[in-house]
């Protein structure tokens, strides 16, 4: 059976600050699919003729994916969806675990800040500003988590 996290008063300053970044990375997470479901609800308004010819193409012009016609906007919307549930995955997992050791979260965030900058960098190449400005954020919170978060539990002293 785990270990169960001490006392807040018996944690050090740095697991309760370790554990405040990591439970509101994982806050942060749900906040980001959250907001980005919001671009699943309303289908875009085109502003021009050409704009209009290609929201066009892009639902109706269907090509050929191993066997399976697809349009441009399915395959799109389908991405959106990947990225909506990964972001709320990852910060419900990382809320179900909030009481966790301190190892296991410093493990979890580093995972989360490695999938973070991973995001990011691809964010930073294909996306916006506020996309971009959201992963950064929460990229921040988990790798000062990892950072803070103690490699052992409670005052024992480290070995390494």
């Amino acid at each position: 059976m785990p270990e169960a996290p001490a006392k807040p008063s018996a944690q050090s300053p740095n697991e309760r600050r370790g554990r405040r970044l990591f439970v509101a990375g994982a806050v942060f997470l749900i906040v980001i699919g959250l907001v980005h479901s919001l671009s699943l609800i309303k289908a875009p308004v085109p502003s021009n003729d050409t704009e209009r010819r290609l929201l066009d193409l892009m639902s109706n012009y269907k090509f050929d994916l191993l066997g399976s016609m697809r349009s441009m906007e399915s395959l799109m919307t389908g991405f959106s969806i990947s990225f909506m549930l990964a972001a709320l995955g990852f910060g419900a997992m990382d809320l179900a675990l909030r009481r966790e050791r301190p190892q296991l979260l410093k493990r979890i965030a580093l995972l989360n800040t490695l999938w973070l900058v991973l995001m990011t960098a691809i964010s930073l190449r294909y996306f916006f500003a506020v996309p971009t400005s959201f992963l950064s954020a929460a990229l921040l919170i988990f790798l000062l988590a990892t950072l803070t978060l103690p490699r052992t539990g409670g005052n024992a002293v480290e070995s390494r």
